[in-house]
């Protein structure tokens, strides 16, 4: 499949969710690593778009905490905030082990099928080393717990909220070992939940959601500088403006 180029329209999407949904996504994966500036002009230009739906799309942003303006100095993709992935996880661990009683005491194991195809998928991807769509699986993995109990709002709010956790996930993929870890925590999951062991599928997915708080400070080793709470910090470590983007077109 052909990568869509700048110049693409998306004619379902206004131009300002076009903008948002591209700068979001490669925000998220960290395309756009914290503390890259955010050129208005240069984003609009490269989408032959008029710079309001570029700005509109930075506010909406910087309601996320993705994006800091700073006055006289400009926009910039906002470092890592580690209190809020504290909080960004408390909200996913609430919602996940709750959804996980309505799923064990109310589907049939039938459903499980499904669950296995995509831990195939998952271990192709991870074989391969395609860690983007690795992480694409293992969202819809988990969005398909709320799926089958009517509870897709649910996963929204979690997506809507984990800006900070998401981006943490994406880095944790550069610690050796992490995914193929994810991958086994998946495993027991659905082992656990085949046998309608609630307490045991509540606790794995705690040890599952949990283990960033350890891998997080090895991620502060490798990665000092995404973070807003670094302690070197001595003001803006800015990224140089030609490298905006890098690696949105590979």
């Amino acid at each position: 499949m052909s990568k869509r180029k700048w110049g693409d329209v998306i004619q379902t999407k206004t131009a300002s969710e076009t903008v948002y949904d591209i700068l979001h996504r490669n925000i998220i994966n960290l395309n756009l690593i914290p503390g890259t500036i955010m050129s208005e002009k240069e984003i609009s230009e490269k989408m032959k778009l008029s710079r309001t739906p570029v700005r509109e799309a930075f506010i909406r942003l910087s309601k996320e905490a993705l994006v800091t303006v700073v006055p006289q100095k400009g926009s910039f993709v906002s470092r890592i905030n580690l209190a809020r992935v504290k909080e960004e996880r408390f909200l996913r661990e609430s919602l996940e082990t709750s959804v996980l009683e309505e799923l064990i005491l109310n589907k049939d194991p039938l459903f499980l099928d499904d669950f296995h195809l995509n831990l195939e998928k998952q271990k192709i991807a991870l074989d391969s080393g395609e860690s983007n769509r690795f992480m694409e699986l293992d969202d819809q993995f988990h969005s398909m717990f709320f799926d089958l109990v009517d509870r897709p709002m649910c996963f929204e709010v979690i997506m809507s909220f984990s800006s900070h956790y998401r981006r943490v996930r994406y880095l944790s993929m550069a610690v050796s070992g992490v995914s193929d870890e994810n991958l086994k925590h998946h495993r027991e999951l659905i082992h656990l939940i085949g046998n309608r062991d609630l307490e045991g599928a509540q606790e794995i997915m705690k040890v599952h959601l949990r283990k960033l708080n350890i891998e997080k400070n090895i991620i502060y080793q490798k990665f000092p500088d995404y973070f807003k709470d670094t302690p070197s910090a001595g003001g803006l470590d800015l990224m140089d403006e030609k490298l905006l983007f890098q690696g949105m077109n590979r």
